[in-house]
C-alpha cells in the first residue's frame, strides 16, 4: 500500500510540474516577441507538454479509482474473515494465477474448494459471526500450509475466498493435492477444537483439474460442483467428472411433483422367509410410481431424479407414513402382523429432523417401534461413521432394528461392523446372482456369513430366485432369504393375502 501511495504523489508532481510548462509556454508564446520567430517549435513544445500532463492525469485517475477499488476489496475481507488483505479476494486470486501461469507452461494444475462444514450450517451462523471467525483462523493456516510449508513453492499456489467458500489453484500433481486436504481437513479440526468454537464442523473438498479449452470461471465451477456433490453425499472430497453435472429437466421434475401430489406413488412389500423357522419374519417396504402415463415404475426408474430435484424428502416420508399407516390398519384388523424394514436416502439419513420426522409419525399413528425396521445402506454408512454411529444408537435406545443394505457392494470398512450397531447384515444380490456357477461367490458369500455370525448379526440374502441358491445359503448357516423365489413385491392386500395362503408355510406345517 505504501508503494501505491509513493506512485501516485510522483505521477501528481509529474502532472503539475508539466502542467506549469505547458502554460508558460504558451504565455511566452503569446507576451515575448523574440519567441515568434519560433513560434512551431514553441507552440509545439506546448502541445507536447499538454499531451503528457494529459497522459500523466489520466494515470492520476486510473490509480485513485484502483485504491478505491483496493478500499472495496478490504471491506469484503474483513467482513467475510476479519482481515484486511487483499490475498484472498478473486480478482487478487485471478491476477496472481495469470503471472503464476507464465511460470508453469507445461505443468498441469487443480483447483480445490472447500468448506468447513455445510453451507446452511455456514450461513446460519453468520448472524453470530462464529462463521467469520472460524473462516479468519483458517484464512491464517492456509498461509502456513500452503505460503511456508518446506515441501511447497510460494509459487505453487494462488488461493482465495470465494462466495462462501475457500478455492485453492495449484501445480502441484495430484498426490501432493490429496496430502494438502488432509493438511487443511487436520488444520479445521484443530481450529475448533483450540478455539472453543462451537459450530457443527465437517469440511467438505471438491477438487478439479484445469483443462486448458475451459476458461478459469469453468474450472472453478467443476470443483465447486465437485464439493456441492461431497456434501450431497457425506464425503470427504470428490474428484470432479463429467457425469457429475446430471440434471433432471424441469418438465421431469414438475411430473414427479405432480405424481407425489396426486397420490400417484405406492408400497410395496417384499417377504423375507426365516429358513430356520420355516415361516414368513418380515417385509420390506419398497416404493413404485404408478404412472397414468407410463405405468407401474420401479424406484430406478425414478428415485434418482428426485434426489437431484430435491423432491426424495417427501418420498422418504411418503414411504414411511405408508407404512406405519398401513400397520395400524392391520392392527386394527387383527390380521397377522410382520415387522417392516424401510429404506431411507442418505440426505434424509443424515438430516437434522431425521428422528424427529419420523418419531412424529409414530407417534400419530400408534405404531410400536418394534414393527419398524430401519435399512441403511453401506454407502450410507460409510459416508460418516461418526454420524452414523450416534443416529444408529439413538434409534436402537428407541427400539428400532437397524439393518445394513447392501452389504459387500460398497468399499467396506469390516472394522465399522464392531463399531456401528447393526442387527441384521443384508448381502447384495450382486453376490446371490453367481452362487450356483461361480466358485468364488460362494466363496464371498461363505465369509460375509461367517463374519456377520462372529459378530452376533442376522444374515439377509436379497435377490434370490432359484431353489438352488437357497440350499447354497440355507448350507452356508443364512438365516433370511428374500427374494422372487419366495414372492415379488407386492401391494398390501395382496402381501397380507400372500402370508394367509402362502405354499411355503403350509408346505412346511404339512411336512
Amino acid at each position: 500500500m505504501y508503494k501505491q501511495k509513493r506512485t501516485a504523489r510522483a505521477l501528481f508532481i509529474v502532472f503539475l510540474v508539466f502542467t506549469v510548462v505547458g502554460l508558460i509556454s504558451i504565455v511566452a508564446y503569446q507576451f515575448v516577441p523574440q519567441l515568434k520567430d519560433y513560434h512551431f517549435i514553441t507552440l509545439g513544445a506546448a502541445l507536447i507538454t499538454c499531451g503528457y500532463a494529459a497522459v500523466a492525469f489520466a494515470n492520476l485517475y486510473k490509480l485513485i479509482s484502483y485504491n478505491e477499488q483496493i478500499r472495496s476489496l478490504y471491506v469484503e475481507n474483513r467482513y467475510n474473515l476479519s482481515r484486511e488483505s487483499l490475498f484472498y479476494n478473486y480478482t487478487m486470486f485471478e491476477k496472481r494465477i495469470n503471472k503464476l501461469t507464465k511460470l508453469h507452461k507445461k505443468s498441469g494444475s487443480y483447483i480445490i474448494a472447500f468448506t468447513a462444514s455445510k453451507r446452511t450450517v455456514m450461513r446460519n451462523l453468520y448472524r453470530n459471526g462464529t462463521v467469520t471467525q472460524l473462516n479468519g483462523f483458517i484464512s491464517d493456516s492456509l498461509n502456513e500450509i500452503l505460503s511456508h510449508n518446506k515441501q511447497y513453492e510460494q509459487d505453487d499456489f494462488a488461493y482465495c475466498y470465494y462466495h462462501g467458500q475457500f478455492v485453492i489453484y495449484t501445480y502441484l500433481p495430484l498426490n501432493k493435492v490429496q496430502d494438502i486436504i488432509l493438511n487443511i481437513q487436520k488444520e479445521i479440526y484443530a481450529i475448533v477444537a483450540r478455539n472453543d468454537l462451537k459450530v457443527y464442523t465437517i469440511p467438505y473438498f471438491g477438487v478439479a483439474d484445469v483443462r486448458p479449452e475451459l476458461s478459469l470461471f469453468e474450472c472453478l465451477d467443476n470443483a465447486l460442483t465437485a464439493r456441492d456433490y461431497s456434501e450431497k453425499h457425506f464425503e470427504a472430497e470428490t474428484f470432479y467428472s463429467d457425469d457429475l453435472r446430471k440434471d433432471a429437466s424441469l418438465s421431469e421434475v414438475e411430473e414427479l411433483r405432480e405424481a407425489i401430489k396426486n397420490n400417484e406413488m405406492e408400497v410395496y412389500y417384499q417377504p423375507k422367509f426365516h429358513l430356520a423357522t420355516k415361516r414368513f419374519v418380515g417385509c420390506e417396504a419398497l416404493v413404485r410410481w404408478n404412472s397414468p402415463r407410463y405405468g407401474l415404475l420401479a424406484p430406478g426408474r425414478f428415485l434418482d431424479k428426485a434426489e437431484i430435484s430435491g423432491l426424495i424428502h417427501e418420498i422418504d416420508m411418503f414411504v414411511f407414513k405408508r407404512v406405519c399407516e398401513d400397520l395400524a390398519s392391520i392392527r386394527r384388523k387383527g390380521d397377522r402382523m410382520l415387522p417392516v424394514s424401510v429404506n431411507f436416502s442418505m440426505y434424509e439419513f443424515y438430516s437434522q429432523d431425521f428422528f424427529d420426522n419420523i418419531s412424529k409419525i409414530i407417534n400419530k399413528t400408534g405404531v410400536s417401534t418394534s414393527l419398524i425396521q430401519i435399512e441403511v445402506t453401506e454407502t450410507t454408512a460409510q459416508a460418516n461413521p461418526f454420524m452414523t454411529t450416534s443416529i444408529l444408537k439413538k434409534l436402537k435406545e428407541n427400539g428400532f432394528r437397524i439393518l445394513m443394505d447392501d452389504f459387500g457392494l460398497g468399499f467396506s470398512n469390516l472394522g465399522n461392523l464392531n463399531r456401528m450397531e447393526f442387527d441384521t447384515v443384508k448381502i447384495d444380490k450382486t453376490f446371490i446372482d453367481g452362487l450356483i456357477t461361480d466358485a468364488k461367490s460362494r466363496e464371498i458369500v461363505k465369509f460375509l456369513i461367517a463374519l456377520c455370525k462372529t459378530n452376533n448379526m442376522e444374515v439377509i440374502a436379497e435377490g434370490v430366485d432359484k431353489v438352488e441358491q437357497v440350499e447354497i445359503l440355507r448350507k452356508a448357516k443364512c438365516d433370511v432369504i428374500q427374494g422372487f423365489y419366495y414372492s415379488k413385491p407386492l401391494p398390501i392386500r395382496d402381501y397380507q393375502d400372500f402370508l394367509k395362503n402362502n405354499p411355503f408355510e403350509k408346505k412346511e406345517e404339512a411336512e
